[in-house]
């Protein structure tokens, strides 16, 4: 009876060896696969055009709220200037006024800095014209008393989510022509994706070489670059 049973106990552990050996073999000899990475680049126009400007007024510190006045007036102005250029002033909008004190030489209060930020969004293509000669036009708002402290122009892309899935579609196609072309050299054929993942977005200026390994979004180009990788694995017949 014990024999038996030492029989029975051998032969299991024979099989059970028999299919984990089976089981590490397939493990250690997957199917062979190709790693390729695919690219697009394409082209596109900005349609978003926002604005950011900064006034300023330097007062003394007994002339704190007349500076908040003039300052006031001056907001005034900038939207009459827009309105005389043919803008929709609807489009702009007036954040709070701060103020900070400036210190002389010795470290006493010797008047205040006041500043308020506008910011102009523009989605009309054609008028982006306006804008752009007006930023580099600082005089027309000098000659109003308008003190610009800072002029900005930033362009974007209403419809970037869409068509960053293009370019990743298009990336994968070349990624599958790589892979192909890797298989015919060695006698094979690609068969299905394994494997995929979209490396970061670089959106800058036309020709430019310029990468981040986080990504780069750059909106001081009216025209954009937009470009992707994409990393796959093919399965090899």
């Amino acid at each position: 009876m014990t024999k038996t049973i030492g029989t029975i106990i051998s032969v299991g552990l024979i099989i059970s060896a028999l299919i984990l050996g089976q089981f590490f073999y397939k493990a250690q000899h997957k199917s062979d696969v190709v790693k390729v990475v695919g690219f697009a680049s394409m082209e596109y126009p900005s349609d978003i055009l926002k604005w950011q400007v900064q006034l300023g007024v330097q007062v003394d510190q007994n002339n704190l709220n007349s500076g908040y006045m003039t300052l006031s007036k001056s907001v005034d102005s900038f939207k009459s200037i827009l309105h005389e250029s043919g803008l929709d002033t609807n489009n702009l909008k007036v954040r709070s006024p701060y103020s900070y004190a400036t210190y002389s030489q010795s470290g006493s209060i010797n008047g205040y800095s006041i500043e308020q930020s506008l910011v102009y969004t523009l989605q009309d293509t054609l008028q982006f014209k306006i804008i752009e000669e007006l930023d580099f036009n600082p005089l027309a708002f000098y000659n109003k008393g308008i003190m610009l402290r800072s002029s900005n122009i930033e362009y974007y892309i209403s419809e970037l989510p869409q068509i960053k899935h293009n370019i990743i579609a298009e990336a994968t196609k070349d990624a599958k022509i790589r892979a192909m072309k890797v298989a015919d050299s060695s006698g094979g054929k690609v068969g299905k994706i394994i494997s995929a993942r979209v490396g970061v977005f670089q959106i800058t200026e036309p020709l430019s070489t310029e990468v981040a390994s986080y990504g780069i979004y750059s909106t001081s180009s009216k025209q954009k670059q937009i470009s992707v990788t994409v990393s796959t694995e093919y399965e090899l017949k």
